[in-house]
């Protein structure tokens, strides 16, 4: 599910951009939805990243720096592992944005005994990936009344 600040970014840039709602309806389309709400995550990113380059490309927009981008050290999880964590954990996570990252923190305090993915280092991220994908075989599985996978 798209997060609340992705929505509220798209219809600013619609607004910038001057796209007509019959325009917007067929930009939307194009991803099998009629409404930013019903876009997930990922799709809502790329949706983004469009309409961002074509603001930019038109002096309305700066585009904003990545998420994560100033966390790049050394034997640290890159920022690109970091926003993979984060859009893997918010892609079937429902709650709100504050909900869902306090629920990861849980997960890592848990787990890995840290308080947030910033201090992951890059082993760590790999396999901070590796049990969120296993968390959601487990969930999928146990939708289809299969429900042996471990996710420790």
């Amino acid at each position: 599910m798209a997060s609340k600040s992705q929505i509220k970014r798209i219809h600013m840039l619609k607004s910038r951009l001057g796209i007509d709602e019959s325009t917007y309806r067929e930009m939307l389309s194009g991803y099998g939805v009629s409404s930013s709400k019903d876009l997930n995550f990922k799709q809502a990113a790329i949706f983004l990243n469009k309409l961002e380059d074509n603001a930019v490309a038109l002096n309305l927009w700066e585009k904003m720096q990545l998420k994560y981008e100033d966390c790049n050290r050394e034997n640290m999880a890159t920022p690109s592992q970091l926003r993979f964590i984060m859009g893997l954990w918010r892609e079937d996570n429902y709650n709100h944005d504050q909900e869902t990252q306090k629920k990861l923190r849980e997960l890592l305090s848990d787990k890995i005994k840290l308080e947030d993915i910033k201090f992951l280092s890059k082993k760590q991220a790999t396999n901070v990936i590796y049990m969120i994908q296993k968390i959601k075989k487990y969930y999928q599985e146990k939708k289809c009344g299969r429900t042996n996978v471990n996710t420790n």
